[in-house]
């Protein structure tokens, strides 16, 4: 069976959709397919039994990089010459068999995302903007005219958006739960290097370590740990380690006022980041938005116990109580303090935390890819 995956950038070291794809070639490979790569960049060292398809695409100028990229796609593909069985695309293209959302409408992004998009000014402002325009128009046409055979979802608040705002049909659309590496996120990665990053980032052994992982602060709510941390009252030594891109200073700042700056510690973008699981006792994620949140999946294979707010995904898979707690609004910091408070106490960490583990084992890269089979079998059929 021969399979086109279509995403701009091939390389996994960007995360997200780009890693996603990476991962699922490997699988499909494993699998015993003959995957074929259509993209705009890849990495090197790539797995000398996929095949590459450059994918020429105007660079220079945002909002004509994605049409030129969703236009050249399909007459690249078609100019290969190749037979097909199945086209499945990541990224923005005007053809695919199956089209997979990973990061829910653009426009509920932007809801999330800019404060200008709370009046009726800053959302034509925003909507005028080239690069949301053009990506605004592209989503639509994709959904509008359905470029797609059949779609999948990372999450059902991904799905609700869709048929929402675009009226899609709820049978064109199946949810499939991003899939961890429980191999490279374990519990077991403490006994390597939990000593070595508490060490690293001058955290004591003896200090419970909040673990907050994700790139652009606001959205993913770190003003609302910091507020919730400021609330907590305990002898109990924390630390807060952010890792990710954002605007440091002004969280150090908003720190510095609610009395907390001491016990953050900014760590950047890291690349191994399930070395820094080893290393952390809790993990907080009060998205504000959030089509799913891969992050709390790690964390989870990682054996730590959750706090995620209802806006994300991710919350979809965990039990309140149980395997972590969901915060109903991520900005009401006196109940992320509840639960934080809650996971002071090392026997409910420990349990919890190993509760989260059985659950990310139902959510492995194996368990991903054998769903996503089921759903290349069923377009395949119906449309022989």
């Amino acid at each position: 069976m021969k399979i086109a995956l279509v995403v701009y950038q091939f390389i996994k070291e960007k995360g997200g959709v780009e890693s996603y794809v990476c991962n699922a070639s490997k699988q499909l490979l494993d699998y015993g397919f003959d995957v074929h790569i259509f993209a705009h960049r890849f990495s090197q060292n790539q797995d000398k039994r996929l095949w590459f398809h450059y994918v020429p695409a105007f660079t220079l100028w945002s909002p004509l990089k994605y049409w030129t990229f969703a236009l050249n796609a399909p007459k690249i593909i078609k100019k290969s010459g190749i037979a097909f069985d199945l086209i499945h695309g990541f990224t923005q293209t005007l053809s695919q068999d199956i089209y997979r959302v990973g990061g829910g409408c653009h426009w509920d992004y932007m809801m999330h995302t800019y404060p200008l998009m709370q009046s009726r000014l800053g959302k034509l402002l925003m909507c005028l903007n080239p690069r949301h325009f053009s990506l605004l128009l592209l989503e639509k046409i994709i959904f509008r005219k359905k470029c797609y055979k059949q779609i999948t979802c990372i999450s059902e608040q991904c799905k609700r958006e869709l048929i929402h705002h675009y009226q899609v049909s709820p049978g064109d659309v199946d949810v499939i739960y991003n899939g961890v590496d429980i191999d490279v996120f374990t519990p077991q990665n403490r006994i390597t290097y939990r000593e070595t990053i508490r060490a690293k980032y001058a955290i004591a052994p003896d200090d419970v370590l909040l673990l907050f992982v994700g790139s652009g602060f606001k959205r993913k709510g770190l003003r609302h740990v910091i507020n919730a941390l400021s609330l907590i009252n305990t002898s109990q030594k924390m630390k807060l380690l952010v890792v990710g891109k954002g605007n440091v200073r002004e969280y150090q700042r908003f720190a510095g006022k609610k009395g907390v700056s001491d016990k953050l510690v900014f760590a950047g973008v890291c690349k191994n980041i399930h070395e820094i699981y080893a290393g952390g006792d809790i993990f907080i994620f009060p998205s504000e938005y959030d089509a799913f949140g891969t992050a709390c999946l790690e964390a989870m294979a990682s054996g730590l116990p959750v706090i995620v707010s209802k806006a994300s995904g991710a919350s979809e898979i965990i039990v309140h109580g149980e395997d972590g707690f969901i915060v109903s609004h991520p900005i009401d910091a006196k109940e992320i303090a509840q639960y934080m408070q809650a996971l002071l106490k090392k026997e409910t960490r420990d349990h919890m935390g190993s509760v989260a583990r059985q659950k990310a084992e139902r959510y492995s890269f194996r368990a991903n890819i054998e769903k996503t089979l089921q759903i290349y079998r069923k377009v395949a059929d119906s449309h022989s």
